[in-house]
This record gives structure tokens, sequence and C-alpha cells, in this order.
């Protein structure tokens, strides 16, 4: 009897715990090298879990791009280094193109499908800087996202960047006045990664 009471007890409390956690997004962040945690959870709707189980689902995701998105893009695409050459290598047209069709698709089979190898990929995650883990939870959907605040996504993150990014800017999570976040997020840094994902898709 003993026996069946304890279990009967971890149950609930598992069921209570899980429910807890259901609709939920949690945020840790570390500030190195203070080693510094922050940690917050944020509570969705049902009907903004819906939304994200729609968003975890989707199999490619279009950016529409705005005349000032095409002109942040022209900026990134003309940036050089101290000695003069091209930061982000992507080809003349592949930037045309971009800039006539004023939208891109990425493809996320495509992405996954791809190696990552190279040093870039390697290191795109600084060991300084903001690491977090991102972590939404709805009844039937789990999705993490670990990254650096301080770092780009690497291609095969860019799915996790991209849900987490349609997310946050329907809905702030961590601490709302939290700069590191908002600029992760943030539409110029889109456009940056999608010049990166642009380079890279073109090594392939």
């Amino acid at each position: 009897m003993k026996n069946l009471l304890t279990i009967i007890f971890i149950t609930v409390s598992h069921i209570l715990i899980s429910g807890q956690n259901r609709n939920t997004i949690n945020c840790k962040i570390t500030y190195l090298p203070t080693i510094r945690h922050e940690s917050t959870s944020t509570k969705i709707s049902k009907i903004q879990a819906k939304k994200i189980d729609s968003l975890i689902q989707l199999k490619s995701y279009k950016i529409d791009l705005n005349d000032n998105d095409l002109k942040m893009i022209k900026e990134l695409y003309d940036k050089e280094d101290f000695q003069g050459n091209k930061i982000h290598k992507i080809s003349e047209l592949a930037y045309l193109t971009l800039l006539k069709e004023k939208e891109v698709t990425i493809d996320f089979d495509s992405i996954n499908s791809f190696s990552e190898k190279s040093i870039t990929d390697l290191i795109s995650s600084v060991i300084d800087g903001s690491p977090f883990t991102l972590k939404v939870n709805t009844k039937n959907n789990q999705l993490t996202f670990t990254n650096n605040f301080s770092g780009i996504p690497r291609l095969k993150e860019l799915q996790e960047y991209l849900i987490f990014y349609s997310i946050y800017n329907e809905l702030t999570f961590c601490k709302n006045d939290n700069e590191l976040v908002k600029n992760y997020f943030g539409r110029r840094n889109l456009m940056k990664n999608l010049i990166y994902f642009m380079e890279k898709l073109e090594l392939y």
C-alpha cells in the first residue's frame, strides 16, 4: 500500500510539473567571463502555442525583403576588410538576383544535408560572449536552441534560429530590456544570417 501511494504521488507530481512546463519559453543565458547566469520563463497562450507548432512543422522559410532590408544587404555585400577584400563572399549574380526578387526561401531539408567541416563553421559559436539555451514547450512539441548571442548560427542551426526569430518578434522572451537578445533577433542580424547562408550555399 505504501509503495502504491508513493507511485501515485510521483505520477501526480510528474503530471503537475509537466503541466507547469507546457506552453512556456525558457531562456537561460550565461555571461562570460564572469559566469553570471540569467534564467527566465515566459508563459504563452494556446493560440501562440499553435502558431509555434506550425513554425516547427515548416519545411521551408520564406523571407520577404523590404527596402530597408535591401539597403542593409547592400551594405553587407559592399563591406570590406582592412585589406580591401570583401568580407561576405557571395557572387554578384546571387546578390543581383536577391535585389530583383526581393525574397528568399530557405529549404530546411537542403540545409540539413550540408556538410559543415570548414573551420569557419566550427568556430562560429564563439567561446566567449553570452552562450544561451532557449527551450519552447507546447502540448505537441518541444524545441531547444543552444547558441551564443555573440556569434551566429551554423547552417544546421538556422532552422532553430528562424523559428525563435519568428517567436521573438511576436512574443518577447528572456528579459524585455535585454539588448543582446533584441539585437540577436533583430532585423539587421537576420540579414547578416541571410548573407552568411547564401555564402555557404554557394560553396556546396
